[in-house]
């Protein structure tokens, strides 16, 4: 069984103990707002339920687990570790979009690299991303200076993860992210700047007509199997990838920061033009 823990170091002989306990409830409620978003990101169609395993003395020490039944229990543990590890990145204070949006982005990251092939890449909605963070940041403001809170999964005894309780998030959740969401789908040339030989993770890419990075999934998935067992000859540093990308452009109102492209996937490679040596136009199996 997978398991979370939430552990609130509190200070000795402390006033107003009634604040750790409304702190740790609200830990919890947080958590269970972040698994949520996080099963919902993949495509699952369910209600994310913690049930207490147990809770300790001395600190406040609370045991949860998802009800069974649930999710997979291999599924859960990779939320609740890239929930831990994005715990830990909190430090100072998170106020804007492009704050929301990065932590958003590496997240999706985190899961995409983790989950199987048969699930859907995550998307995570920014809008709720922000809600939960500004509910973690309730948390902390519950405890007093000095005082801590820590977070590891079941799988992951030796990796405890502190989030910084003095961090805050000051942004107004309701006001962001209003901004215009254009959905292209179009074919374009690619240099590969980091490919992955293994497993489901994001794959960087230079668009030349755009001239910037985009991090995107390859969902074609037979292409992706043969180049990783070693079909198709590695991409090197001046090959050319034409393929069909599908991907969101995110425009923020006026002042808010810059556009942002998300979602990206690879859904057809089409051809490889190689360029080591003068162009060498290659199809098929020896792309």
């Amino acid at each position: 069984m997978s398991e979370l823990s939430i552990k609130i170091e509190y200070e000795n002989n402390r006033k107003k103990p009634a604040a750790v306990f409304e702190a740790m409830a609200q830990y919890i409620e947080a958590y269970q707002d972040f698994s949520q978003l996080l099963i919902s990101s993949v495509g699952i169609k369910a209600d994310f339920e913690f049930q207490l395993d147990d809770i300790k003395e001395g600190s406040i020490l609370s045991k949860l687990s998802a009800l069974p039944g649930l999710i997979d229990k291999g599924l859960e543990e990779i939320f609740y570790a890239a929930g831990n590890r994005t715990m830990a990145k909190l430090k100072g204070q998170t106020s804007t979009e492009e704050d929301v949006e990065s932590l958003g982005a590496e997240l999706e990251a985190d899961i995409a690299k983790r989950i199987s092939g048969e699930i859907a890449s995550p998307m995570i909605d920014r809008t709720k991303l922000a809600f939960v963070l500004r509910e973690f940041s309730q948390a902390n403001e519950k405890l007093n200076k000095g005082e801590k809170v820590s977070f590891h999964s079941k799988d992951e005894r030796s990796n405890i993860y502190h989030l910084d309780t003095d961090w805050r998030f000051t942004g107004n959740p309701a006001e962001m992210f209003q901004g215009d969401i254009e959905h292209h789908d179009v074919e374009g040339s690619f240099y590969a700047v980091m490919a992955v030989n293994e497993g489901n993770a994001l794959w960087c890419f230079k668009s030349i007509e755009m001239n910037r990075r985009i991090h995107a999934t390859i969902t074609h998935k037979d292409w992706l199997s043969r180049y990783q067992n070693g079909l198709i000859q590695p991409i090197g540093p001046k090959d050319v990838i034409k393929a069909r990308v599908a991907y969101d452009i995110y425009t923020p109102p006026k002042g808010r920061g810059n556009p942002t492209i998300r979602n990206a996937k690879i859904i057809d490679v089409i051809q490889i033009i190689r360029n080591q040596s003068g162009y060498q136009y290659e199809f098929g199996g020896n792309q």
